[in-house]
């Protein structure tokens, strides 16, 4: 009896593994197979803005008004059907007939309760309030200068307007509102909060204690306007079925998501090399790559650009890193090649040291006649040697670089021990150094501490390795130069800031650019984003990009080069299918545009469900 009632208990079980690892079931559900994770039950609940958020299943749940591909900065339009700018106002026209998962419809007061609550995004800060004329009309109203158009566009698309249902959470939107009416505008821009208005302590902490309450409201599931609806969740599986009211539910072709969380990287390995998931984020090091391809002919792998560059910054407070000249030395020591065939064999090496913006963007965004000007940090350790030669530095009897005192430093880098990318590539410039004659150790600690170590008055570290020119947004690089002067990066680099009186706390960088002509940086960084003409934003731009590599504040190992393993036996739809042959299934990464837009969205962190709401993907007739 014990035996017949276990084999009763664990029947359930099988029949989902067995769901799950062969993509159907048994009534021949069309299933796509994904990994990803998420707070494991009970954490879990259906608020996306709660800690953990709803995990792997925002993607295919949540949409906003638009999708912008981050690695691109193309929008698509989603749920609103159109934009149009008027002076001050954006005027956004919203789909007729889309209805939230529960059934009740999404209206304009759903992307304006969206706003009010989430009153910290980054728009907000740009607009004087929201108009809701009708059921599906939305009008932003912009404060005075307004961004360029452009600029609008990225601000709006960024944000996924259709996360807080008004319906479900109406009285937290409700206080919100009724909080920010308290507040009065302002035209003081060090004091500006959300629409302009002047947020007080007081005031912040009451908005901060009805977010608070907000995210403990559930619901236990999460309710989305997006194509798949959440259904069952344990601590390894979940599964998702198709919204049959989606409003592009013709486009949709797969009945299930079927969503495993493999708890590590090896396992969600195995899982795709005996072809039980049907995706896999990421490009791993190149014999792995090498191996995954050889035991599996069904996979293809692609691999992209991601705007994001890993590297070091130098410790501005600490000498010699205080002297631009020795900077430089350091960045001509350094052999990159080696560096990244270590930390990411497929990266794309830079020839500048760090320029704020990713590699693939200087063509872009520099003019022709800056980038002619900017220095080529190529390996170069004989130029190295003559900038040390210049600052008096001497080599001792030992092989090592003495400094004019007649002392031989000793440096540390600091890096996140448990990132093993940059544990490795750090490790190798170190050791570089070292041979070079610049005693250097590596000093690897957990991620909780080492930001701290990094940023504390003058920093534990001589040099810190992290992303940095690096755009976790859109690709405009006012994103990533602003990243790097105003965020994290720049408080590892101990950039010079006003240490009292009205602007403490605030950049105090006053640089010499390209022509000899002083450039206040913060001040650049602020104007940017008003700068209606597109050529004076590249000539702003293009400063910002000699002056940061100039002054070698850091150096770029190489961007990094991401990708997306597909098995192409269940699902059809994937783009270069032409190529598949020529490369060997291992597609190197695109330099045609419309191969670089095709790969980037298959990429669900960059461009979201889009190959699946415009209707590219189904699933292979077996």
């Amino acid at each position: 009896m014990r035996i017949r009632k276990l084999m009763f208990l664990l029947l359930p079980f099988v029949l989902v593994v067995s769901v799950f690892l062969n993509g159907c079931t048994e009534d021949n559900a069309k299933v796509f197979r994904d990994l990803g994770g998420w707070p494991k039950p009970p954490l879990f609940q259906g608020n996306p803005f709660a800690s953990g958020g709803v995990g792997q299943a925002w993607q295919y749940t949540f949409e906003g008004l638009f999708q912008f591909v981050r690695s691109t900065d193309k929008i698509y339009n989603r749920l609103a059907e159109s934009i149009k700018h008027n002076g001050n106002e954006t005027v956004i026209k919203i789909r007729s007939g889309v209805n939230w998962q529960d059934g009740e419809p999404f209206t304009s007061k759903d992307v304006w309760g969206y706003y009010m609550l989430n009153n910290g995004v980054e728009v907000t800060k740009y607009l004087t309030g929201i108009e809701t004329p009708d059921e599906t009309t939305v009008v932003l109203k912009w404060q005075e200068p307004a961004p360029f158009e452009e600029m609008k566009n990225l601000f709006i698309a960024q944000d996924w307007q259709a996360t807080i249902p008004y319906h479900l959470y109406g009285k937290y939107v409700d206080k919100a509102d009724s909080l920010l009416k308290n507040a009065k505008p302002t035209d003081n821009p060090e004091k500006k909060g959300p629409f302009g208005l002047e947020i007080s302590d007081k005031l912040r902490k009451e908005l901060d204690t009805n977010w608070q309450n907000f995210l403990k409201a559930g619901p236990k599931m999460p309710v989305g306007t997006g194509p798949f609806i959440v259904k069952k969740v344990t601590a390894s599986d979940m599964i998702l079925e198709k919204n049959e009211k989606y409003w592009k539910a013709e486009n949709i072709k797969f009945d299930r998501i079927f969503i495993k969380n493999p708890g590590s990287d090896s396992s969600g390995l195995a899982l795709l090399k005996s072809g039980k998931v049907d995706t896999y984020p990421g490009t791993p090091p190149r014999d792995i790559l090498e191996n995954m391809l050889a035991s599996n002919k069904d996979l293809v792998h692609y691999r992209m650009f991601d705007p994001a560059t890993i590297g070091m910054v130098f410790n501005l407070d600490k000498p010699p890193f205080d002297n631009p000249k020795f900077r430089q030395a350091v960045v001509f020591a350094l052999d990159r090649t080696k560096i990244r065939e270590v930390g990411n064999y497929y990266g794309q090496e830079a020839d500048v040291s760090m320029s704020g913006m990713p590699q693939s963007e200087l063509a872009k965004w520099v003019t022709p006649e800056i980038r002619g000007k900017m220095t080529k940090f190529t390996y170069n350790p004989d130029k190295a040697g003559e900038l040390l030669t210049e600052l008096g530095w001497k080599k001792g009897e030992g092989g090592n670089w003495e400094d004019p005192s007649g002392k031989t430093p000793n440096f540390i880098i600091g890096v996140n021990g448990g990132w093993l990318q940059a544990v490795n590539s750090a490790q190798i410039t170190a050791e570089q150094l070292t041979k070079f004659g610049l005693p250097t150790k590596l000093m690897a600690v957990d991620g909780s501490v080492y930001y701290n170590n990094s940023t504390k008055d003058k920093g534990a570290y001589h040099m810190s390795v992290d992303w940095v020119d690096v755009s976790w947004g859109f690709m405009f690089p006012w994103n990533s130069l602003r990243n790097f002067y105003w965020g994290g990066i720049g408080n590892m680099a101990h950039l010079p800031k006003y240490k009292d009186g009205p602007d403490k706390g605030k950049l105090n960088m006053q640089i010499p650019g390209p022509g000899g002509q002083v450039v206040d940086i913060d001040k650049t960084l602020k104007e940017i984003p008003y700068i209606q003409k597109e050529e004076d934003r590249k000539d702003a731009i293009s400063k910002l990009a000699w002056i940061t590599n100039e002054n070698a504040y850091g150096v770029g190992y190489f961007q990094n080069t991401t990708g997306y393993f597909e098995n192409v036996k269940t699902v059809k739809g994937w783009p270069r299918e032409d190529e598949f042959e020529k490369y060997n299934r291992s597609l190197p990464v695109p330099t045609e545009p419309d191969d670089i837009d095709a790969v980037s969205e298959i990429n669900f962190g960059f461009g979201g469900l889009t190959y699946f709401v415009e209707g590219r993907l189904a699933p292979r007739e077996k």
